[in-house]
Parts: C-alpha cells; structure tokens; sequence
C-alpha cells in the first residue's frame, strides 16, 4: 500500500511541475518542435495547415456540392503552400514567422 501511495505522490508532483513550466511558457520551444514534427509526418507546414484550417473553418452552405468545392479549393491553395506546391518557398519562409 505505501508504494501506491508513493507513486501518486512522484505523478502529483510532476504533474504539477509540468503544468507549471506550460504556464510559464518554458515548454514554447518544445511544443513547436512538437508541432512541426507532426506537421512533417502529415507532409504539411505551418503555413499550408494554416491557409487549409481558415478556408475549411466555416462551411458557408449546407448544400454538398458548395461544401466539397470549399474544401478541395482549401486543399489546392493549402497545397500550393505546403511540401512538393509550386509555392513550397513562401510556404516555408510564412512557416518561419509563425
């Protein structure tokens, strides 16, 4: 019973440290490592994940037909700005300052 206790008390703590440093920013660098890496594994960066969650943030209309074309046109320009897009310069330059 007391290594239980033990244990909740070491994972209280760091918890509780973890939670701290995210408060006071000291894991910035570390989450945009994160994010990058993740954006790479999806062959994506910054700025054409940026560009395709704003076009595809709102749906202006419900028929079908209009929603597809908002998104594959998000899909195009996002696209243009991500890895292998004819844009693939400026979308690594805006990734940069983002």
């Amino acid at each position: 019973m007391p290594s239980s206790t033990l244990i909740s008390v070491v994972c209280a703590i760091i918890t509780i440290a973890l939670v701290g440093a995210w408060v006071g920013g000291y894991l910035d660098r570390y989450q945009k490592i994160a994010q990058d890496h993740a954006l790479d594994a999806m062959g994506e960066n910054r700025a054409s994940y940026g560009v395709k969650s704003v076009l595809k943030g709102q749906q202006l209309s419900d028929d079908k037909d209009l929603s597809n074309l908002q998104n594959d046109t998000a899909d195009t320009v996002g696209g243009l700005v991500g890895k292998g897009g004819l844009g693939e310069g400026v979308g690594s330059a805006l990734s940069e300052g983002l």
